[in-house]
């Protein structure tokens, strides 16, 4: 099945730009055709995301965002000679996920793959990467331990740990709250953030956690509503995926929980706050770096770019994604020889403090790039910096005052 794309020339993609072809699993593939003679082994890119499954509607916006960045580097000139992409769907599950890296790895011979978008996934396909020798890049997984049980994973979302710190200190020192109770998916997401989270509260700060929640068990509203009526909590945090994190906001809202809401960067998903934009009102999140209402440059060329081709607002899923396929697009253009070895070396040291989105990427020695959280609010469905949010409020109201006193 063949798309009659633009013929492009000398862009790097030769003649007819892109060929459309079904995986085993249905799903729509996208390679570059043009095959450069002067080298080998031309640079190969593997995608791996979850198109299908729990955590489809972070795939959507992942894969929007990297066909605008691949097509932007195409018109720059930017995409490496004899570039091949091929695309494949993990269906938000391990096991899926590992069989779709082999093939990426064993046919059409990637030895660079985004991929691993959720931790899950990810810890899954670590083994793969070592036998393989591939180099991933994940936009969006976020476990701890995954940069630290291997040299061949990457990611550019910030680590677990940090957020579960920075929820912990807000809840508590910034928003004046004792108790919470948690509300937890218990996957590998959850495993990364709640033990930080609770040093922070409980340990350091000195809060209690009334109960904890495991949104898997049959009857976890009644336990909910158990702990409610026992604890009396004056804040939750929903520490799961957007679906599931929708889920317990209804059951608050139904309880009329007055108490603080935080939930996880997962939540922050285009799509589901559109959908729901009564229940998020007043949520509190933890988010990395990127900010639609930046003023840099790069940034609003980016949103700018991204609303005007998909008509929605990008999510953070969406900027790491686009920075993760100009990341893989840079290595691939900058790295001689195609292997993982020289592969590790330009993620490590060639990109030069490379300025993406979401802030400068600048990998550690375990693969990691370090970016605080900062914390969001959702009002009126927009997903807003809080910090700037609270000094318009005042100065609004400082403004209504002076209106007041004819000042």
């Amino acid at each position: 099945m063949l798309y009659n794309g633009e013929t492009k020339g000398a862009n790097g993609f030769g003649g007819r730009c892109r060929m459309i072809r079904w995986n085993r699993l249905g799903l729509v593939v996208i390679a570059g055709l043009a095959m450069s003679t002067a080298c080998s082994k031309p640079p190969v890119l593997g995608v791996l995301l979850p198109i299908s499954g729990s955590a489809a509607t972070y795939g959507k916006s992942m894969s929007d965002a990297m066909h605008l960045a691949l097509d932007e580097a195409q018109k720059k000139g930017d995409v490496p000679k004899g570039f091949k992409a091929y695309w494949a769907d993990s269906a938000s599950d391990p096991a899926t996920g590992v069989k779709e890296l082999k093939v990426l790895a064993d046919e059409d011979k990637a030895r660079f793959v985004i991929g691993g978008c959720t931790s899950d996934v990810a810890k899954a396909l670590l083994p793969v990467l070592k036998k393989k020798q591939v180099v991933c890049l994940s936009p969006s997984a976020s476990a701890p331990e995954l940069t630290k049980k291997s040299k061949l994973f990457y990611r550019l979302f910030p680590s677990d740990e940090l957020e579960g710190l920075r929820a912990g200190t807000f809840l508590y020192q910034e928003q004046g709250k004792r108790k919470v109770l948690i509300f937890s998916s218990g996957n590998e997401h959850a495993r990364g953030i709640e033990p930080e989270f609770r040093h922070q509260f409980e340990q350091n700060l000195g809060g209690k956690v009334v109960a904890r929640i495991l949104l898997t068990d049959s009857n976890w509203q009644q336990q909910a509503v158990d702990a409610i009526t026992a604890g009396q909590p004056d804040s939750a945090y929903i520490i799961a995926y957007a679906q599931p994190t929708v889920k317990v906001l209804k059951f608050l809202r139904g309880r009329h929980f007055q108490g603080t809401i935080c939930v996880t960067s997962a939540f922050y998903n285009r799509a589901v706050l559109n959908a729901n934009k009564k229940l998020v009102e007043g949520v509190f999140l933890p988010l990395p770096s990127f900010d639609p209402q930046s003023k840099a440059k790069n940034v609003q060329a980016f949103v700018q770019a991204y609303q005007q081709r998909f008509g929605v607002e990008p999510d953070i899923f969406a900027a790491h994604a686009y920075d993760a396929m100009r990341v893989a697009l840079y290595v691939l253009k900058n790295t001689k020889y195609q292997v993982a070895e020289e592969y590790q070396k330009t993620l490590r040291f060639g990109l030069n403090d490379f300025k993406g989105v979401t802030g400068i990427i600048r990998f550690d020695d375990y693969g990691d790039v370090h970016h605080n959280p900062i914390i969001y609010i959702v009002k009126n469905g927009e997903v807003l910096n809080f910090e700037r949010y609270r000094k318009e409020q005042l100065a609004k109201i400082r403004k209504e005052i002076l209106g007041l006193t004819g000042s």
